[in-house]
């Protein structure tokens, strides 16, 4: 793991929280993310090394978040130094998301790869059932409109 990589993300939480990010730690803050995340793939020519800070920052969130909220899950950064290969939630010897791999997917589609969906479907895989059920039928209900 790469302590600079997990410091950078860190300060780049929370400068965005300063700003008014609602990263409080909810299953609900991921609809914030997937919001940024539509925002960001409409701005391509957003400043690159910016934009990849975003997405380290954002995917160790979703992996924190989860490692925080499910048992037994930790978050794993694969990286050295600043070299950054993939940021995961994991559950020994059990399933893992590629949280970094969600981020990149949603910038470049940010309806099919949808980042609440996959959360949910982490949620699931992470043997939390009833959260999975209460996000996958705000869904249903956020696209009905």
């Amino acid at each position: 793991m790469s302590d600079q990589l997990l410091a950078e993300a860190h300060r780049f939480l929370a400068w965005a929280r300063e700003r008014g990010a609602r990263l409080d730690g909810t299953d609900e803050s991921v609809w914030f993310v997937q919001g940024v995340l539509e925002s960001m793939a409409d701005d391509p020519d957003e400043d690159p090394s910016f934009r990849a800070v975003k997405c380290l920052g954002y995917s160790v969130y979703l992996a924190e978040l989860l490692a925080d909220t499910c048992t037994g899950v930790e978050r794993v950064i694969d990286g050295e130094g600043m070299g950054l290969n993939e940021v995961l939630a994991v559950r020994e010897g059990g399933a893992m998301q590629f949280t970094l791999t969600w981020v990149q997917r949603c910038l470049d589609d940010p309806k099919s790869d949808n980042i609440v969906f996959k959360y949910a479907g982490a949620l699931r895989d992470f043997g939390e059932h009833e959260r999975s059920k209460a996000l996958n039928a705000e869904l249903r209900e956020a696209t009905k409109h």
